[in-house]
């Protein structure tokens, strides 16, 4: 909202730089509509066209200035300046500065909301410079309005910090949910499109499909679906690496996209996520399809390749892991030495067994894999 009334000549895509640019324009213009009803005197009138001036002179720097390489406590800069200007209204005018006063908790307002409590506090000894120099002397009945002003001025600059730290952590926790499959706690399709967006050449994607699936459902229930769903992305979650990133792709497919890994590093990592998977007695297996991506076309073609390597796997018996045809000479796909299980067959559809039972929880939602031990005929 703010940004809609900042002038396009003085957006620099920097809230902060913008916002304080904004500030001494407006205090400038304040102080320029205002003056004339408070003083006729021709010597005021020329100090402070000159403070207003020298504001817009600092406007006018700072549009050349590349704020991005500098620090963030940079735009510090122009609540410092209003205060530099307030103070020398004070000094070079009679009896008009105490109007302008209420500038400065505006001051603490943008400190707050841009720097927090800790930077208001930095700015607070200028403030007091300000305040003296706009009320000419300090009296023992000025030093105690200044006592008062400056505890609202931290505590508004504190109240103003906190309410933007609360905004921050919803707007997190409302991203973190739109990016975020809310049964497996993987990412969904949005998060898996910005996650590819970022992909580099070396990186592998990686397409898994639960196998019978759907036989699970008819048989035990979409409950019990749930469940496989659930226990199957804790399992990922617990394996993969923290720069690797897995997302549900849609039923009970997932995409892995593992950072800078060879196909064979891929293969090992997904024989070991298997075994981890296995050792969770769900009965129901997954297959593979690998891609690498290699920066000669687009994810979307690297995602496709992969799509088609599972479908080999699924053709090939299922339980089994496939990669692209054109990494495969790298990587034989009949049966790699350091992963036997990758070409055993299955005897058949998943049986749950009766004795396991799964609870796996989500967002304050818990399913239960089912005991009843039917078979499965997908």
């Amino acid at each position: 909202m703010l940004r809609r009334i900042v002038p396009v000549w003085l957006r620099t895509d920097d809230l902060a730089v913008e916002t304080g640019q904004l500030l001494l324009l407006a205090t400038g213009a304040m102080t320029l509509a205002t003056a004339p009803f408070l003083t006729r005197s021709g010597v005021t009138w020329h100090a402070l066209a000159g403070v207003c001036g020298a504001l817009l002179l600092v406007v006018g720097a700072s549009l050349w200035v590349s704020w991005a390489a500098l620090p963030q406590w940079a735009s510090l800069v122009f609540p410092i300046t209003t205060l530099a200007a307030l103070a020398a209204i004070g000094l070079t005018t009679s009896g008009i500065a105490d109007a302008y006063v209420g500038v400065i908790p505006l001051l603490f307002v943008y400190v707050g909301v841009f720097h927090g409590a800790r930077h208001a506090a930095w700015v607070l000894p200028l403030a007091w410079g300000a305040y003296i120099a706009m009320a000419g002397s300090l009296t023992a009945n000025m030093a105690v309005r200044l006592l008062v002003y400056s505890t609202v001025w931290l505590a508004t600059a504190a109240l103003m910090a906190f309410m933007v730290d609360q905004q921050r952590a919803v707007t997190d926790r409302l991203e973190a949910a739109a990016l975020t499959d809310p049964l497996t706690t993987l990412g969904n399709r949005r998060g898996l499109d910005a996650r590819l967006v970022t992909a580099m050449p070396g990186d592998c994607v990686v397409i898994c499909d639960l196998d019978h699936f759907k036989t699970v459902n008819d048989t035990h229930g979409h409950a019990a679906g749930d469940a496989v769903l659930g226990l199957f992305g804790a399992t990922v979650t617990q394996h993969l690496r923290r720069r690797d990133y897995a997302a549900r792709f849609g039923g009970e497919e997932f995409v892995l996209v593992l950072a800078r890994t060879e196909p064979a590093q891929a293969l090992a990592a997904l024989s070991s996520l298997r075994a981890e998977w296995d050792a969770a007695g769900t009965g129901v297996t997954f297959s593979a399809g690998l891609a690498m991506v290699d920066g000669t076309r687009t994810t979307a073609a690297v995602v496709a390749a992969a799509d088609s390597a599972l479908y080999r796997a699924k053709t090939d018996g299922r339980d089994r892991f496939r990669v692209e045809i054109a990494d495969a000479p790298a990587v034989p796909a009949a049966a790699p030495p350091a992963v036997p299980h990758l070409v055993a067959p299955i005897a058949g559809p998943p049986t749950v067994p009766t004795d396991v039972r799964r609870r796996v929880s989500h967002g304050g939602r818990t399913a239960v894999l089912a005991t009843t031990g039917a078979p499965s005929h997908a």
